[in-house]
């Protein structure tokens, strides 16, 4: 598995919303940080892509204007002309990133 660390939540927005098989981003809570992230990969390789915050964005959906730019976060999904809605699936619990590797990743 390979990590891929974005410089915002725009850049993880604009990479779901050129792809035509990424639409879901995944949320897991740290105690000291949120991670975004989305899964992708080859059939030999496994990438996740990820933005590590400082804070909890609001919302279940982050919203994509491609008209405007403007991205943002709301509870419901958007339907709109130019209006892509990208659900946030919240992670409860998993083994596959450990907190010690998590925090050697740089943004917190």
């Amino acid at each position: 598995m390979k990590f891929v660390q974005l410089s915002s939540i725009r850049d993880l927005v604009m990479l779901i919303a050129s792809s035509p098989s990424m639409n879901v981003i995944q949320h897991l809570s740290m105690p000291d940080f949120q991670l975004y992230f989305i899964i992708g990969g080859t059939l030999s390789e496994t990438f996740i892509y990820f933005v590590k915050e400082n804070t909890r964005f609001d919302g279940k959906f982050v919203t994509y204007n491609a008209y405007s730019g403007e991205i943002g976060f709301s509870d419901k999904i958007k339907v709109e002309p130019n209006m892509s809605s990208f659900p946030i699936v919240e992670i409860k619990n998993q083994n596959i990133l450990t907190y010690e590797l998590l925090e050697l990743i740089e943004g917190s």
